[in-house]
């Protein structure tokens, strides 16, 4: 029989055992917490030693004579011959040498350089590997499953490679966590726990409206929340291949989405006003940058040529097309694959190659019209000729009410032939949605803030009208100018304005046919590996290919966004 003495002692052994056991696990897991470090992505980069850049303050026009050099010595060593680069190589070592330059050492130099800057951009530190970490850094999604991202590269800055050059190998941690992790929203800062291994390898990105394979250096694995994230900074990293437009347009990209962010955490007016005034130059210096239809622009003005109210009606038609464009295709092909299937879409190929098929069947009939006015203004011969608008001004938006048919005027026929289609093109054009309109539209739909997000990519369309509607009015402009000067030189204004419209209907259709073959040909981006991106980058960095070399100035390496 148990006595009251030994069933207490035993119930008193039983709550000791338990109290020793969360003890222990409470020191355990203080212990674990204090054994993970807070890693920075500055701590990413391996230690090396300061090196000598001769290259960073050397006259433009030294660069240029070495560069000749370089590009005359590969091109011989691939058994290549370019008489006149030979000759102009030669000349550059005169110049060089007169001024007493060791050309041998600076090429040695440049070599070093490449090898530091390959090591900078894809080395590792041994410091922290395969033991367990603290860092922060901002979840790009590779892998989403029901509502959770389950597989994702954690970079130092938010939108780092959306149409910007991404960061260096070692600034990417590639992170799988098979239960997944949940957000609260796309972009969001988050600090994880887990192992950091060193495991290089290519992971194929979807973000906004493409595709594209990034290089990594990292892995982390067992990976886990771990905590609250602080200030994110981005180390004074190179971005792999970027030119100056690229750069700028990553510093921008940095601070359009950081009032993106602000207007999340404050959704207040201060923090929307500044937003707008961000997105509107966004718009306007992206829209003057590569694409957008700006030679579509500018080839069928100077065919059809008209008044500055086409010009400012072009941007203004564009930049409407543009809001709903990015609405429609963030509502109803990104969110709704995403919701039906748990994953991105492929691609916007099939929108791109759309617009394109519209500018191509637009140009087609703007060929075809002015092909067929050539061909009445032989038929009549000299008729046309005879008629010389003589009394009032022959504009391409004028009502055609001066009495005068227009089958005895071929002048007439190929304007009439010109104006029509300005409508479609601004359709074509404004289709292609920009990647700030689709990243904003993005981070309102994940965050709540549909409402501001409109707003922003309106403002964003209203910097792409001014843009469009100056580059339109400038090229009307231009063709009145040429008109005039043609026109005083003893050309006539019939064929002026036929030869203008075959010209500027051409263009538009070459390039509509361009952009649709190249998109058609390469679904996806297959940007170069991070080697090439750091031999990109060198000083006069030179490739050498089977007919034509391709320069890299120097300075194409730039910090990350701060």
């Amino acid at each position: 029989m148990r006595t009251p003495l030994k069933h207490d002692r035993r119930g008193l052994s039983a709550a000791a055992f338990v109290a020793m056991t969360v003890l222990c696990l409470l020191v355990l897991t203080a212990v674990r917490a204090e054994a993970a470090p807070l890693v920075t992505w500055a701590d990413l980069k391996p230690s090396s030693e300061p090196y000598d850049d001769p290259f960073k303050t050397m006259p433009a026009a030294r660069k240029a004579d070495l560069r000749k050099i370089l590009l005359a010595q590969m091109r011989a060593t691939a058994g290549q011959s370019d008489a006149a680069l030979d000759v102009a190589a030669k000349q550059a070592r005169q110049r060089l040498e007169a001024d007493g330059v060791d050309i041998a050492a600076l090429l040695a130099q440049r070599q070093r350089i490449i090898e530091r800057r390959q090591e900078a951009a894809t080395g590792v530190t041994a410091k922290y590997l395969d033991d367990e970490i603290l860092i922060d850094g901002y979840a790009l999604p590779l892998t989403v499953g029901t509502g959770r991202v389950v597989e994702f590269l954690l970079v130092p800055w938010v939108a780092a490679c959306i149409h910007t050059p991404p960061p260096a190998p070692n600034q990417i941690v590639h992170v799988s966590v098979p239960d997944g992790l949940q957000v609260s929203g796309l972009f969001e800062p988050v600090r994880l726990r887990g192992r950091l291994e060193y495991q290089p390898a290519a992971h194929e990105l979807f973000l906004v409206d493409g595709t594209e394979n990034i290089k990594v250096s990292y892995a982390l694995t067992n990976a886990e929340r771990g905590g609250t994230p602080g200030t994110i900074t981005a180390p004074d990293t190179p971005l792999l291949g970027a030119s100056s437009y690229e750069r700028l347009m990553a510093r921008v990209a940095y601070i359009f989405t950081s009032a993106m962010s602000a207007i999340r955490d404050d959704r207040s007016f201060t923090a929307i006003a500044p937003a707008i005034l961000i997105a509107f130059a966004y718009g306007l210096f992206h829209t003057l940058g590569p694409g957008h239809g700006k030679a579509v622009v500018v080839s069928y003005f100077v065919g059809a040529g008209g008044s500055l109210g086409r010009g400012l009606l072009m941007g203004v038609r564009i930049a409407v097309v543009h809001v709903l464009s990015a609405i429609v295709v963030v509502f109803l092909l990104d969110f709704a694959v995403r919701q039906a299937t748990g994953a991105a879409p492929s691609d916007y190929r099939l929108i791109r190659l759309g617009s394109y098929a519209v500018i191509i069947a637009i140009g087609s009939f703007m060929l075809w019209r002015a092909i067929r006015a050539v061909l009445d203004h032989r038929r009549a011969g000299n008729a046309a000729e005879h008629h010389t608008h003589a009394g009032h001004e022959h504009s391409h938006d004028h009502s055609h009410d001066h009495g005068h048919a227009h089958s005895s005027c071929a002048a007439c026929n190929a304007a009439q032939a010109r104006t029509s289609g300005g409508g479609w093109l601004a359709v074509a054009v404004g289709a292609i949605p920009c990647t700030g309109a689709l990243l904003v539209m993005l981070f309102g739909l994940a965050n709540d803030l549909i409402g501001p997000a409109i707003v922003m990519v309106a403002a964003i369309s209203a910097g792409m009208a001014l843009a469009m509607s100056g580059i339109g009015i400038a090229a009307i402009l231009g063709r009145r100018w040429l008109e005039r000067r043609m026109i005083s030189g003893g050309t006539g204004q019939v064929r002026f304005e036929l030869g203008a419209g075959l010209v500027g209907a051409a263009s538009v259709f070459v390039i509509g046919l361009g952009l649709f073959t190249m998109t058609l040909a390469s679904p996806s981006s297959t940007p170069a590996t991070a080697g090439d991106r750091v031999a990109e980058s060198t000083p006069f960095a030179t490739y050498v290919g089977s007919s034509t070399g391709y320069e890299a100035q120097l300075g194409a390496y730039g910090p990350a966004p701060q």
